[in-house]
C-alpha cells in the first residue's frame, strides 16, 4: 500500500500516546491523531516502514531510537517564541525579585545567582533574562552570573547557541535594547558578547533533570510549557524543580499554568497582572 494511504488506526495512537507521554511527559490531545499521522508519513518513508505499529517499534525498541525522538519532539511542540514574551512577569522579576535575590545574596556573603529557564527553545527568553540583569544594574562584574537554557529539542538548542534571529523576535522589545544588545547584519540580529559570557545551553528532559542535576537554581523560569503535560507529569516537574531550588527561591510559570492542585512546595506571589511562586522553607 502506498505511504500516502496509510492510516492511523485507534490503537496505533494510544501506544504513540503513551510512550511520548512516559518518555517526554508530552499529552497528545484527542482529536489529533490525524494531523500526527500526518507529521509522522515521512518519517515511515525515510526509515521504509510499513505503518504506525513499525514507528511505534522503531521509537521503543531501535537502536536508533534516540536520533529519532530528536526528531519527533519538534514535532510534537510548538516552538514560537520571542524576545520579553509576557512582559508583566519580566517587570516583576526586574524591579521585585532581583533586587530582593541581591539583598539576600549579600546577607549571606555570596555574589552569585543561577537561573534556569526550562523549556528555553530557541534561546529568546534566556536572551532576554541577561538583557534584564544588565539593564537592572543588580549584579556587576564581580558577580558569578549564570543562565542556563534546557530543552529536550536539540535542533532548537542549535540556534540558540548561534544567537540569530529575525525582526519578527523584537516586535514587544524596545528598540534601544535591540540596538544595544545585538549586532545587526543584514537582516538578522546576532547577540552580542555581553549576553554569551552570562548564558549557556543544555539538552534535557524535564521529566529527569539529569543534565543539570547538582546544580542550585536562584530562579526556575519554565512558561508555557507545562500546559503539554498531564497532572502526573506535572507534579513530576514540579518536584525536579524543587529539588533543584533552595528555600526562597521563584518559580515563573505562564499565565495559563497553575500550582494550586500540583504542589505545595510553592508560595504564591500575587502582584499585578502576574503570579510568581516562591519556595516554602
Amino acid at each position: 500500500m502506498p505511504l500516502e494511504k496509510v492510516v492511523m488506526q485507534a490503537e496505533e495512537f494510544r501506544l504513540i500516546k503513551e510512550h511520548v507521554a512516559a518518555f517526554a511527559g508530552l499529552v497528545l490531545e484527542e482529536g489529533t491523531q490525524r494531523g500526527l499521522a500526518t507529521k509522522l508519513l515521512p518519517r515511515l518513508e525515510e526509515l521504509r516502514l510499513r505503518n504506525f505499529t513499525d514507528y511505534y517499534c522503531y521509537l521503543k525498541f531501535s537502536p536508533g531510537r534516540d536520533a529519532e525522538w530528536r526528531r519527533l519532539v519538534p514535532l510534537l511542540t510548538n516552538n514560537e517564541t520571542y524576545f520579553f514574551r509576557e512582559s508583566s512577569q519580566l517587570s516583576v522579576l526586574a524591579q521585585e525579585v532581583l533586587p530582593a535575590l541581591k539583598e539576600a545574596k549579600l546577607a549571606a556573603g555570596e555574589r552569585s545567582i543561577r537561573i534556569l529557564s526550562a523549556g528555553c527553545s530557541s534561546g529568546e527568553e534566556v536572551y532576554t533574562l541577561a538583557m534584564l540583569l544588565l539593564e537592572s544594574g543588580c549584579f556587576s562584574w564581580d558577580w558569578d552570573v549564570r543562565i542556563t537554557g534546557l530543552d529536550i529539542d536539540e535542533r532548537v538548542l542549535d540556534a540558540a547557541r548561534q544567537g540569530v534571529y529575525t525582526e519578527r523576535s523584537f516586535w514587544a522589545t524596545e528598540p534601544h535594547l535591540v540596538q544595544r544588545y545585538l549586532k545587526r547584519h543584514g537582516d538578522k540580529f546576532v547577540v552580542r558578547p555581553m549576553l554569551r559570557k552570562w548564558t549557556g545551553f543544555t539538552q534535557g528532559n524535564l521529566l529527569d533533570l539529569a543534565s543539570v542535576a547538582g546544580e542550585r537554581f536562584d530562579i526556575i523560569i519554565c512558561r508555557n510549557v507545562l500546559i503539554y503535560f498531564g497532572d502526573d507529569n506535572v507534579k513530576r516537574v514540579l518536584d525536579n524543580f524543587g529539588a533543584l531550588q533552595p528555600p526562597g527561591g521563584y518559580l515563573f510559570l505562564g499565565h495559563s499554568e497553575s500550582l494550586a492542585r500540583t504542589q505545595a512546595s510553592y508560595l504564591p506571589l500575587r502582584f499585578p497582572g502576574a503570579i510568581i511562586y516562591r519556595k516554602r522553607g
